[in-house]
């Protein structure tokens, strides 16, 4: 799948990018991007056959605001979110064997560095950032809250298990701008958790197709 993406951003990219200009120093620039995920699987300190989590692979949405430095240096603030199927596995209190089919969700923040490698309207790319992301289980923890509702009174809800933790990634890819303001992207590369969830540090391969507006 990813080379179908890959394959349209090269047809859309060549057939466009000779009426681009290159980007400038102090121009900003938004993007909106769609996010392609891996699967990933991990185990917890029992071991698989104690307490285990597989995520499905996914595909999400997500958003950039950046800002170039000059025709080769990029800043970004990234934000997405992934809403992948998840299986668990684990021994509940009694010790019995227990499972759960659910959708959790991603979202992350990342702070991305980027250096384009050439000056004109096509080049590639390479990036890498820091950031955050929680894991959000959308099983509830069995903690309820209330708060004063304008419409109904009261509005109750109840909080879900879920994770933060400190994420980082790298990506390589290819840049088109089409016009003066519009510019394409595709890129591919990955993201790891630095916190380990039971044995494992999860990591996930990342697919991107972005369509940009620069300013």
């Amino acid at each position: 799948m990813h080379k179908v993406y890959l394959g349209l951003f090269l047809t859309l990219a060549v057939s466009a990018a000779a009426m681009g200009q290159s980007r400038q120093a102090g121009d900003w620039e938004a993007s909106l991007f769609y996010k392609s995920q891996s699967g990933e699987s991990f185990g917890a300190p029992e071991g698989p056959d104690e307490a285990n989590v597989k995520f499905s692979s996914d595909n999400g949405w997500g958003f950039t605001v950046g800002y170039n430095f000059d025709e080769h240096l990029n800043l970004a603030w990234e934000f997405s979110k992934n809403t992948p199927r998840y299986n668990t596995s684990f021994r509940d209190a009694e010790g019995d064997p227990r499972t759960i089919s659910h959708t959790a969700s991603f979202y992350t923040n990342n702070l991305n560095g980027t250096y384009h490698f050439m000056k004109g309207p096509i080049t590639p790319f390479v990036s890498a950032g820091l950031g955050w992301s929680t894991i959000d289980s959308n099983v509830s923890d069995g903690r309820g809250y209330c708060v004063p509702d304008y419409f109904w009174g009261w509005y109750c809800y109840s909080s879900s298990y879920d994770k933060t933790t400190f994420t980082y990634n790298a990506a390589l890819g290819l840049r088109a701008d089409l016009s003066n303001n519009l510019f394409l992207r595709a890129s591919y590369g990955r993201q790891w958790m630095d916190e380990k969830i039971g044995r494992d540090k999860p990591e996930f391969d990342v697919g991107k197709i972005e369509i940009g507006y620069r300013f």
